[in-house]
């Protein structure tokens, strides 16, 4: 007798899911997510660092996810509805502010749809500014925090080595640390965090996550499989995992799932 099992499955969005050198969702990567979305005792999710706007990336796929943990586990939304949300604190994100102002750094803060970047101008800076601007599309607003909820804060700038320590103090953050810039989340908060409230739902089913990234971490670790991304840049990311993917450029992800998983 043929045992179908229950599984829930997680899939980060950039480089995952999305190949951001080509701009695309590759063949083999679509032709995975409709197999699986048509398979029984299955369910789908997406967990990025992506707000619920900039999940346009991915929208042809969307429809065949069920549940989406955004902004690194502080927002959860199943059918178009929020479930979990962890913002932060006002006077946290103003103490960030103050912190990076005798250093070459910017501060954005993410809203469920809009995100506006916090910036003092001094000396040199601009050309630092510019540089961003040209890869995010945020814009320069230090009121912003004030007008939303904030869920996640990302710091980045040209002393990224100080990002990390100036900040590791402040025992109310979540800190993912990047090779360029750090996120900052409600202590406690990372995608895992997010995908254990929906896991607790289903407790017979098999958690399955992939990713790529150094937000990935917990939920691979916490996976009955986590599958790290061959292009991933972290070697943490890869040894938090059960198994290593091809690198998402191959386009080899449904020959991989075929072998592994399916």
């Amino acid at each position: 007798m043929l045992i179908i099992k229950n599984r829930l499955f997680f899939f980060d969005i950039d480089e995952t899911l999305y190949s951001n050198k080509k701009k695309a969702i590759l063949p083999q990567t679509k032709k995975l997510i409709l197999k699986l979305s048509q398979m029984p005792n299955t369910i789908l999710g997406i967990a990025t660092g992506r707000n619920y706007r900039n999940l346009n990336a991915v929208e042809e796929l969307l429809p065949l996810f069920k549940y989406f943990v955004l902004m690194n586990g502080s927002l959860t939304i199943y059918d178009g509805k929020i479930i979990d949300e962890s913002p932060i604190p006002t006077e946290h994100i103003e103490e960030v502010h103050k912190r990076i102002q005798n250093y070459q750094m910017m501060a954005t803060s993410i809203g469920i749809n809009e995100a506006g970047l916090y910036f003092v101008e001094k000396k040199d800076d601009m050309n630092l500014v510019q540089e961003y601007k040209k890869n995010l599309d945020f814009k320069i607003d230090n009121q912003f925090y004030l007008k939303e909820r904030i869920y996640l804060l990302i710091v980045a700038g040209a002393d990224k080595d100080k990002l990390a320590p100036l900040f590791k103090d402040l025992d109310y953050f979540n800190i993912c640390v990047w090779k360029n810039h750090i996120d900052l989340t409600v202590k406690g908060v990372n995608k895992y965090y997010g995908i254990k409230k929906i896991k607790d739902k289903y407790p017979d089913h098999q958690l399955i996550c992939m990713g790529d990234g150094s937000n990935d971490i917990e939920m691979l670790e916490a996976a009955d499989i986590g599958i790290a991304m061959g292009n991933s840049l972290y070697p943490k990311v890869k040894a938090a995992a059960n198994i290593v993917s091809p690198h998402i450029d191959d386009d080899k992800m449904y020959d991989f799932y075929e072998e592994h998983i399916l």
